[in-house]
C-alpha cells in the first residue's frame, strides 16, 4: 500500500503543479500582449514573443484576439512614419 499512497500523493502534486503552470503561462501571455501593444515600432512585437519564449505569430494571433486591428493600425503607423521621416532633407 505504501506504493499506492506514493503514487497518489504524487499525482495530486502533478496535478496542482500542471494547474499552477497553467496559471502561470495565462499570466505570462496576458503580459507579453500587453507589452507588445505598448509600441508600433518595427521589430517591438518580435522581441517581446522571444523574451515571452512563444513564436511572433502566436503572439500576432493574441493581440490581434485581444485588440482587433491593432496590428493593422502599428502597421499605418510604422509606414506613416517612414513616409515621413523620408520627406526631410537628404544629404546629396
Amino acid at each position: 500500500m505504501t506504493t499506492s499512497s506514493t503514487l497518489d500523493d504524487l499525482r495530486r502534486k502533478a496535478d496542482r503543479s500542471a494547474k499552477a503552470a497553467e496559471t502561470d503561462r495565462a499570466a505570462l501571455l496576458t503580459a507579453a500582449v500587453t507589452e507588445a501593444v505598448q509600441s508600433s515600432k518595427y521589430g517591438h512585437l518580435s522581441a517581446v514573443a522571444k523574451r515571452a519564449g512563444i513564436t511572433s505569430q502566436y503572439l500576432r494571433d493574441l493581440v490581434e484576439a485581444e485588440h482587433p486591428g491593432w496590428l493593422a493600425e502599428a502597421a499605418k503607423e510604422r509606414e506613416l512614419a517612414k513616409t515621413a521621416k523620408g520627406k526631410g532633407t537628404r544629404a546629396a
